[in-house]
């Protein structure tokens, strides 16, 4: 057995103590180092999800800011939409009188204004304009503008002169200052003139008439529809304003008497002085006769907007007798453009349900079931018939305006919005 020497074993516990306490103070380094890590990265942590949260704070913060500008933008939007509504609700009301209000309180969300301006009596534009909570400290404020018109009926009138199988004869000095269109022929003498394009399914006489815009169109195979009336419409809106029975005849001679809307049963006359003004639709069972100076004027309030005279007999004017559009007198009232017209219509199938005889009938004659005469030195604006026969130095001046014509029953009819005219504005 190999001896230990006592020096060599002290020396070697204690070296081993030594490394013991080496390992000891290692671990512990290692365990203190670690713990440091950790917080480091917990800090790291804590700051990301802080950010992070911050952010999403911000994010909720500015959706609830969005939202809520979001909601009081739509409340002056509505407010807007209010007082257009109540705007067309008191044209309606008022007759058109309505002049728009300031600062109308709408329960608790705000107040509204409107402001109307006239363009002419059957044309006027509505600016409302919405605020909350007020006008003169509002979060939010909306503006909408439209366009208000009179109720029509829309009527297109392509030709001056549109007639059916009758064809249209013209004589002597006779003019059409504008385009034809017939299902039947068209002849012409004594230097006749059609001032415009020709269209005829039948026939076109040559050299009369002299057209100016050739070449002629005839043996035409797609002729187009005529303009069609509604009879019993304007009928019921005549008859809506009263009846009266004229037991044979109901005689103006003189003065400035008010017509229509009103039906008539018997012969309607209008004869010496008489400057009737046109109102509304007028409905005459018999015949319509307008001589001597006598005249029938649409009221000027109908602007741009036409009215019908409708019957069921024949329709005459004789010596200076005449229908008139409005505005016939400027500067005296404003000239709409286009002018509103008197459109005269008869049922009657007769090959005279209309005869014109003299200068200034300014008016549209509709006898889509019988003829039509123009003689002596006739003026009509525009003309449908199925035959025409015009002599001597009888003239038709079409307006370009009845391509797309409205007919109404009268300025107090309903307002209504014009279609494409909504605007709105921040």
């Amino acid at each position: 057995m190999k001896k230990v020497n006592s020096s060599q074993f002290v020396f070697n516990r204690s070296q081993k103590q030594r490394n013991n306490t080496v390992k000891t103070t290692n671990y512990q380094l290692s365990t203190k180092n670690c713990s440091g890590q950790i917080i480091i990265v917990g800090i790291i942590f804590l700051s990301v999800v802080l950010v992070l949260a911050s952010s999403l704070f911000n994010r909720v913060s500015n959706f609830m800011n969005f939202s809520s500008s979001s909601i009081i933008n739509e409340q002056a939007n509505n407010l807007a939409e209010a007082g257009i509504e109540k705007a067309i609700w008191q044209l309606n009301q008022t007759a058109g009188s309505y002049t728009g209000e300031a600062d109308t309180t709408l329960g608790a969300t705000g107040t509204f204004t409107v402001t109307i301006t006239n363009k002419n009596s059957s044309l006027k534009t509505i600016t409302a304009t919405g605020f909350v909570p007020s006008s003169t400290k509002p979060r939010a404020k909306r503006t909408i503008k439209v366009d208000a018109t009179v109720d029509s009926t829309q009527i297109s009138f392509h030709y001056a002169v549109q007639v059916g199988t009758g064809g249209i004869n013209m004589q002597n000095s006779s003019i059409i200052n504008g385009s034809v269109y017939t299902l039947g022929n068209i002849t012409g003498s004594g230097s006749s003139i059609i001032n415009g394009d020709a269209y005829a399914v039948g026939t076109i006489s040559s050299p009369d008439p002299t057209i100016l815009k050739p070449p002629p169109h005839p043996n035409q195979t797609n002729p187009p529809d005529m303009p069609t009336i509604d009879y019993q419409f304007w009928k019921d809106e005549a008859t809506a304003g009263g009846v009266t029975n004229c037991g044979g005849t109901c005689t103006f001679s003189s003065g400035t008497p008010n017509l229509g809307p009103q039906k008539y049963i018997g012969n309607l006359t209008l004869q010496n002085t008489a400057a009737a003004v046109m109102n509304g639709p007028i409905y005459v069972t018999g015949n319509i006769t307008v001589q001597n100076s006598a005249s029938l004027k649409l009221n000027n309030s109908f602007g741009s907007n036409g009215s019908v005279l409708i019957t069921d007999g024949k329709v005459s004017t004789q010596n200076s007798g005449s229908f008139l559009p409005t505005c016939t007198n400027p500067p005296t009232c404003s000239t709409p453009n286009p002018k509103g017209y008197i459109l005269v219509v008869t049922t009657s199938t007769a090959i005279d349900a209309i005869k014109v005889q003299n200068s200034g009938v300014n008016a549209i004659f509709y006898a889509l079931a019988g003829g039509a005469d123009l003689v002596n030195t006739a003026q009509v604006t525009a003309l449908i018939a199925n035959r025409l026969e015009m002599e001597n130095t009888a003239t038709l001046n079409y307006d370009q305006g009845l391509a797309n014509a409205n007919f109404t029953s009268g300025p107090g009819a309903s307002w209504i919005m014009k279609k494409g005219t909504y605007k709105n504005f921040l």
